[in-house]
């Protein structure tokens, strides 16, 4: 019995990178949010920005996924919002592939996913990918992946992933995002 149970620990803790609330169902009852996941928005300025859950019905899935809307009075400036979190169990030296599932609805440009690799003292930068860039002729109403590829350097402390959206020319525009996933390639 001891023998079984070391096995599973040792299966539990080799476990590989994870996103917290990967699929956005566990909310906090407060404020209705995703929680594992922080929200970006201007300071003083949090009206130009609304995040919530939306209901989402596909033939993949039933449930909760997270949407973000651009006010439609923003001014024309270059921001960005996103959700975002330090992602655990990454290893200096390996590549992985960072998805997501997204809907949109009067944007101009596609949803974007960052990875961000920080060293020990948060301020540096060793290390970044983000998803292609690409100008939208219409509103995506069926999911559509997105993705970047990263390789995590060495001296990579901390990784950010970051999901959302450029507020320049998406004024009035709703990205909404499902099924966030991260595998080490080989």
């Amino acid at each position: 019995m001891e023998i079984m149970l070391t096995m599973l620990l040792g299966v539990a803790t080799a476990a590989g990178p994870a996103v917290i609330n990967a699929d956005f169902e566990q909310k906090d009852v407060r404020t209705g949010l995703p929680t594992g996941w922080s929200y970006t928005s201007l300071p003083g300025r949090q009206h130009l920005v609304n995040y919530q859950t939306t209901q989402v019905t596909a033939a993949q899935k039933q449930g909760s996924a997270l949407s973000i809307t651009v006010a439609s009075d923003h001014p024309e400036q270059i921001v960005a919002y996103n959700i975002h979190q330090d992602l655990q169990g990454l290893t200096p030296g390996k590549a992985y592939r960072v998805s997501a599932r997204v809907c949109t609805k009067g944007l101009k440009t596609m949803p974007m996913i960052v990875v961000q690799c920080i060293d020990a003292s948060g301020r540096k930068f060793v290390g970044m990918a983000r998803s292609p860039q690409r100008d939208l002729p219409g509103d995506l109403d069926s999911w559509e992946q997105i993705h970047t590829d990263i390789f995590v350097p060495e001296g990579t402390s901390t990784v950010r992933l970051r999901i959302g959206i450029p507020a320049a020319g998406n004024a009035g525009g709703t990205a909404i995002i499902d099924d966030v996933d991260i595998v080490e390639m080989n």
